[in-house]
């Protein structure tokens, strides 16, 4: 069995406005698209057939696969309209014949398939879902098991007064083709954790789960994207960030990635883990701070300091700025002496007037644009432009 299957139809509608111009599994973490991160770890583990489901931006993520996976045997199953995620892969159902995985293209996960399936075909499961303990399942489908593994009864995403466990659902499945008569389109979209796997636990039709020993992130919100963004920083997922290690030195410490073509100026303070990536220019007096990551093309101006962001790709940071634990996407201009507090998103192509606050978890959508010393306390609409 060498076939898995990538959800990636979604719109990422918790992660706005990042996904408002690219679909959720090319959001980069660390400097690299988000699916590079499943795909690897497929291709380490000898999985070279892959179906990718797409309906969101379909052509965004289709053409960078391509581009950067020649070698595998990817297949696309293209949903005219949300099917849910049960009817996704019931769509890709004639590229199935035999035991396959899936996967979410949003969720970052370090299992050892070849044990997990060694588990589903020892307990002969119809269906395995990978479950992992977590502290707040609200946002989450949770399950009980008994002695042997057996699912008994699972809920997605429970009230406070419906919680009867803490094991979640990783989004992560092994299933055999014959779940595919489950799965019934004809009245609307068919979801695995609402209509799919009560129906298997209804019928005990041989549904499993396999606990995670291991690592897992559903980056489906700003405060997950920066956990996976610390995450990938500090090795507690590969692959490791891109770029070239600098060895510690006189103002620079920890763990440091640099990308090719990079210029940091006299007087730059570096404390790790940080990666900056290619063609980035970080001018004198800045001080990057645990936990940051500056994107491609990234201009940081004099007497700046950032700390816990994550900047993308073509995005200029003018003078004597501070950034702490916040979110900027591709192609911004911040102007001189803004602050940018903890937990705020700018979309993209957002243009923040000289002396301006953006408050704490503010979102500020697309092509906005702040003038300058403003105060702002109250998100922008959540739209594309």
């Amino acid at each position: 069995m060498k076939k898995a299957i990538i959800m990636a139809g979604g719109k990422g509608t918790r992660i706005q406005p990042l996904t408002l111009i690219r679909p959720k599994p090319l959001i980069p973490i660390a400097n690299r698209p988000m699916i590079d991160y499943i795909i690897k770890k497929l291709k380490i583990q000898g999985y070279e057939d892959v179906v990718v489901t797409l309906n969101y931006l379909k052509n965004h993520l289709k053409k960078l696969l391509e581009k950067r996976y020649p070698e595998l045997n990817i297949k696309y199953s293209i949903e005219n309209k949300p099917l849910g995620t049960a009817g996704g892969v019931n769509k890709a159902g004639k590229h199935l014949d035999d035991t396959f995985f899936v996967l979410s293209g949003d969720v970052l996960v370090d299992v050892d398939l070849k044990q997990l399936l060694k588990f589903h075909q020892q307990k002969k499961a119809l269906a395995t879902i990978l479950l992992t303990p977590v502290k707040d399942p609200s946002h989450f489908g949770i399950a009980v098991l008994n002695k042997d593994q057996r699912i008994t009864k699972f809920l997605e995403k429970p009230s406070p007064h419906e919680v009867f466990s803490k094991i979640a659902n990783t989004g992560t499945y092994i299933l055999e083709p014959e779940i595919l008569d489950y799965i019934d389109h004809s009245q609307g979209p068919v979801d695995f954790s609402n209509d799919v796997f009560p129906q298997l636990i209804k019928e005990k039709a041989g549904i499993y789960g396999y606990i995670l020993d291991g690592y897992w992130n559903d980056v489906g919100r700003p405060e997950t994207f920066l956990k996976a963004n610390r995450d990938v920083l500090n090795k507690k997922i590969r692959p490791y960030p891109p770029g070239n290690y600098l060895k510690e030195s006189v103002g620079k410490f920890g763990d440091i990635w640099i990308g090719n073509d990079v210029i940091i100026e006299d007087k730059v303070r570096i404390i790790g883990p940080v990666v900056i990536g290619d063609g980035s220019t970080i001018e004198r007096d800045c001080v990057l701070g645990k936990n940051t990551v500056i994107g491609n093309n990234v201009t940081v101006d004099k007497n700046t300091s950032i700390s816990g962001s994550v900047i993308l790709s073509n995005s200029i940071i003018n003078s004597d700025s501070h950034l702490k634990d916040c979110i900027i996407d591709s192609e911004c201009v911040l102007d001189e002496g803004c602050v940018i507090e903890r937990g705020a998103i700018l979309g993209n192509s957002v243009h923040i007037g000289f002396s301006s606050l953006i408050g704490s978890n503010r979102s500020i959508t697309n092509k906005t644009r702040i003038l300058p010393e403003s105060y702002i306390d109250a998100d922008y609409p959540l739209e594309a432009k």
